[in-house]
């Protein structure tokens, strides 16, 4: 062999969890080095992506994990229904955002800086808050947190950590 080629191979299991009618989307989760810490990151709603065809944002999130040196990233949503006008959840999003939570080392939350849903989002947060200890936010090229991974200003990401309790009071 040619001493000046390099050869990379990788391994991604990739899962996704539905609904058995396939309506809503639970969870999509994209594993490459199990030794790595894991990652899951909470967004607002799912999009068509599943285990074998991923769309700009899962591939936008997976390269973001890939490069701040995670092993793997679970993709949440605050709402679980797949491609409708009227976002909804059913009662399985919530044990599998809170379950993708319990077991990952890090979780971003990235619902990015839209003020539309801000209820449910403050709901999602109440829900995972006994995790505050390793929640945090991306924050864009301006300084600006809840950055989406779609938003061209949070490409790189900026990890910091979110005071849950502190946004949370900020409601009442």
């Amino acid at each position: 062999m040619n001493s000046n080629i390099l050869e990379s191979v990788s391994n991604m299991k990739t899962t996704a969890t539905f609904s058995r009618d396939k309506k809503h989307r639970y969870c999509l989760k994209m594993e490459w080095d199990n030794k790595k810490k894991s990652c899951a990151i909470l967004m607002t709603y799912p999009s068509t992506a599943d285990e074998l065809i991923l769309d700009q944002t899962t591939m936008l999130t997976r390269n973001g994990a890939v490069r701040n040196n995670f092993g793997s990233i679970s993709i949440v949503n605050v709402f679980s229904l797949i491609g409708t006008q009227t976002p909804k959840s059913d009662r399985q999003n919530a044990s599998v955002i809170l379950k993708e939570c319990s077991e990952a080392d890090m979780i971003l939350v990235a619902f990015g800086r839209n003020t539309a849903h801000t209820e449910q989002k403050n709901d999602t947060l109440k829900l995972i808050r006994d995790y505050a200890d390793k929640i945090y936010t991306i924050l864009d090229k301006n300084g600006a947190p809840y950055s989406h991974p779609l938003s061209p200003k949070a490409r790189e990401w900026n990890i910091v950590k979110l005071d849950v309790e502190q946004v949370l009071a900020g409601l009442e």
